[in-house]
């Protein structure tokens, strides 16, 4: 897979879907480092900003690491494991847990947002949600949800995101259900000094971080997020249930 530069997809998306290629085709197996980006820029004849975007979106899926002094290498490749679970918004699944949640709005803006996330959302014109989440009063979760602002331009101006679920709110307003999506979750080490201060934990500690983007009942892209679990805080139950 090479760089088409007469198509309507970024640069960065192509450079970087090149590297992920090659990385998981073994030609970069985990530990090995890659191409400086010097070297990639020449290679591909792209700029540092494109090679910039590619490796942090690489990075941003886990498939490489980056350190000062030693550049962008692969990292071990994680076993991936299917999952089904019911779409509940988190206020009825709390609920239900004999929890009350609670819910503190810490932004709520129009922004461009980064490059991994465009990609999901589908533009780069993002609703940016940051919300911090609380069962029975102490503070479990940090969530940050990026919302096509072509769809929900007016949710910037609502005020009632701490008392209703996000996806109640989309639902009665804008006739958006949130029917499906695709979640990953794994254990990773916060990096960033405002999360690890919100959930009260030290920087590099390990804790339950998602991804998810979900779709409407028209399958089109509803929202993507990404959060934070307090490692203390948070339990993973999933219901198995055998096919014959």
């Amino acid at each position: 897979m090479g760089i088409e530069r007469n198509s309507p997809i970024p640069l960065y998306f192509q450079l970087g879907e090149t590297l992920r290629a090659a990385i998981e085709s073994g030609a970069y197996p985990p530990g090995s480092k890659l191409p400086t980006e010097s070297e990639l820029c020449h290679q591909y004849d792209v700029s540092r900003s494109v090679v910039r975007q590619a490796l942090q979106s690489l990075a941003h899926d886990n498939l490489i690491g980056t350190e000062r002094g030693r550049g962008a290498f692969v990292l071990d490749r994680k076993v991936p494991i299917a999952l089904v679970q019911q779409l509940d918004p988190l206020l009825e699944s709390m609920a239900k847990a004999g929890f009350k949640l609670t819910t503190r709005v810490l932004k709520q803006e129009r922004i461009k947002p980064p490059a991994h996330v465009a990609e999901q959302i589908g533009e780069n014109d993002a609703v940016f949600l940051e919300r911090l989440r609380y069962a029975d009063g102490v503070v479990f979760l940090v969530v940050r949800n990026y919302l096509p602002y072509s769809r929900f331009p007016d949710l910037l101006q609502s005020k009632e995101l701490e008392e209703v679920s996000l996806y109640q709110y989309l639902a009665k307003r804008y006739d958006a259900v949130a029917t499906t999506g695709k979640r990953q979750v794994e254990l990773a080490r916060i990096n960033e000094e405002a999360i690890a201060a919100q959930l009260h934990v030290e920087m590099n500690s390990y804790v339950l971080f998602n991804r998810e983007v979900t779709y409407d009942q028209n399958k089109q892209v509803l929202e993507y997020y990404e959060s934070w679990h307090h490692p203390d805080r948070t339990r993973l139950t999933i219901d198995l249930h055998r096919t014959y």
